[in-house]
């Protein structure tokens, strides 16, 4: 494993030969930088990226009433969300690519495992971008900070909270941390339409941009609307750094501490 992608894929991705749409979902877990990742897609003319509409309350959220008025979805979407969320999906394709070319989704590693919406994911009309946060202390220590406060995107700064470690929930939580990555790299990792995204390329506005240009053939100057949240090292946001220090260099690249 690298704990940064390799390059930009070689080819135009997002493109078969007589040029038609293509669907692509994004597969990461929370606290990975997909919210950045959903901004850098959706500069993209044309193309849309929906979020979460995968998991299971997802209906019973704001977004759902959008999302119905978004693609005209009938009646009857709540129901396949429930019982048939592969068909839900195709209804959603069908509907969104008659507005825009490309048409995409997030789900995280966690959501609807067992659903054969993963095994719908493999087809060829489909790309996923599997991204990933190398440092599951970070990643933690980051989804303690934005329960607590809150705030899942960057607020105005002025909140500075301080979150107790839990030695025994952070070994759960980097355990399954470690099985979707693993999980979706061996599902996924074979076919020529995977493409592996450590979190910090996402800095890197030339790695995004020549991505971004792969994928869907457009060249465009990406604009960064999310700003990081907060940039201190995760061990000054604890109130007991001594039993959360053993982990801090724990990484999805090299292992982790022992247990």
């Amino acid at each position: 494993m690298t704990p940064a992608s390799s390059g930009v894929p070689d080819g135009d991705l997002f493109l078969t030969d007589d040029g038609e749409p293509r669907a692509f979902v994004i597969v990461s877990s929370a606290r990975s930088g997909s919210n950045l990742l959903v901004s850098y897609l959706r500069q993209i003319p044309e193309a849309a990226c929906l979020g979460e509409i995968f998991r299971g309350e997802f209906p019973s959220k704001p977004g759902w009433d959008k999302l119905v008025r978004r693609l005209d979805l009938p009646h009857a979407a709540r129901e396949l969300h429930r019982a048939d969320l592969t068909t839900f999906w195709e209804l959603v394709l069908s509907q969104g690519l008659r507005r825009r070319r490309w048409l995409g989704a997030k789900i995280f590693y966690y959501h609807r495992e067992d659903n054969a919406l993963w095994t719908r994911f493999e087809a060829a009309d489909h790309r996923v971008l599997h991204l990933w946060r190398d440092s599951t202390f970070d990643q933690y220590v980051s989804r303690l900070l934005a329960v607590e406060s809150g705030e899942w995107k960057a607020g105005d700064g002025s909140a500075e909270p301080r979150v107790t470690f839990d030695r025994d929930d952070y070994l759960r939580y980097r355990e399954g941390i470690r099985e979707g990555f693993e999980r979706t790299r061996a599902h996924f990792g074979g076919s020529e339409h995977f493409i592996d995204i450590e979190y910090r390329a996402l800095m890197d506005h030339a790695f995004v941009e020549g991505l971004l240009l792969r994928l869907f053939g457009q060249r465009i100057a990406v604009e960064e609307t999310l700003r990081r949240q907060r940039g201190k090292p995760k061990l000054e946001y604890l109130v007991n750094p001594e039993i959360a220090a053993p982990f801090v260099a724990d990484t999805l690249s090299e292992g982790f501490a022992p247990a």
